[in-house]
């Protein structure tokens, strides 16, 4: 199921909405019981969680749940998402690796109950605090279970980033480019290989911006992108897709690479470029992924 390359923001108190996301195709959906659920309403989303789970797996689509910060209540929130079918939990305001382990415990815990083999479950960290993203890679690394670090590429609407960063969202984004960055690396090298950038900021009817946003987190090195409106899904499928030109490219590349291997050498010249078997790894990546 990795990478995931767009998923979609849900507040899991509207089950009717998981209906209206599968119409669009996202990759996953991240039903939603923190920020974008009222508090009145957080006992209702946490009642669905296991219809809608159980709706996404037999559309074939990733289920994450985004929790509340780690609290007195967070067993409680894990037992309501835990099911066939879950993903991986987004663990916003993530600080400290004894988060990470005190999740990694309750998962385990939790996928035992409900007969679950151990380690189904993946972790999703946000790490929204001054601490976090300072010690990204500890968070990353802190359980096999973290398959990426979940940042954020914004527009000029700023987050929960921005403001434990200290930052000013701009949608030229320059102030973002070292955190984004950070993170990725940070992901990557302690194996999370699947880092996710939620996408936000910006005016929902406003495409042109969202795929911008989109592109950056691409060029950046995110693995997939976490969207707001089911509009922005097929922005982002469309971005991470290979184009033409692209598969056009890499297998002329691996082409011309064969053919100078057969007579016996271990590097070419190809559209005015030398390449070497360094360069061949991503040519064979961008074609797997529009297999």
């Amino acid at each position: 199921m990795w990478p995931i390359r767009a998923s979609l923001f849900v507040p899991a108190h509207r089950p009717d909405w998981v209906a209206k996301a599968l119409r669009v195709a996202p990759g996953g959906v991240v039903l939603d019981i923190e920020d974008s659920v009222p508090p009145e309403h957080k006992p209702t989303a946490m009642a669905h969680l296991h219809a809608e789970i159980a709706e996404l797996k037999a559309a074939g689509v990733a289920a994450f749940v985004r929790v509340n910060p780690l609290h007195d209540g967070t067993d409680s929130e894990i037992a309501a998402a835990m099911t066939d079918g879950l993903t991986a939990i987004v663990l916003p305001k993530a600080g400290t690796v004894a988060e990470i382990r005190r999740l990694h415990d309750l998962l385990s815990y939790h996928e035992g109950r409900a007969r679950l083999p151990h380690g189904t479950v993946g972790i999703l960290p946000l790490p929204e605090t001054a601490e976090g993203m300072l010690h990204a890679a500890d968070l990353a690394g802190a359980s096999p279970r973290v398959k990426g670090l979940h940042g954020a590429i914004s527009g000029p609407v700023s987050g929960d980033f921005a403001r434990a960063f200290g930052f000013r969202a701009t949608m030229e984004g320059s102030e973002q480019l070292y955190l984004a960055s950070k993170l990725v690396l940070a992901s990557r090298a302690a194996g999370a290989m699947y880092p996710i950038a939620g996408i936000f900021g910006t005016p929902i009817e406003d495409t042109e911006a969202a795929e911008h946003l989109i592109r950056r987190a691409k060029e950046i090195g995110y693995a997939g992108v976490a969207v707001m409106h089911p509009s922005h899904v097929a922005i982002a499928k469309a971005v991470y897709r290979p184009t033409a030109e692209e598969r056009t490219y890499f297998q002329g590349m691996l082409d011309a690479f064969a053919t100078a291997e057969k007579a016996g050498q271990g590097a070419v010249r190809y559209h005015g470029a030398m390449v070497d078997y360094a360069m061949l790894a991503l040519a064979r990546e961008v074609l797997a992924e529009d297999a």
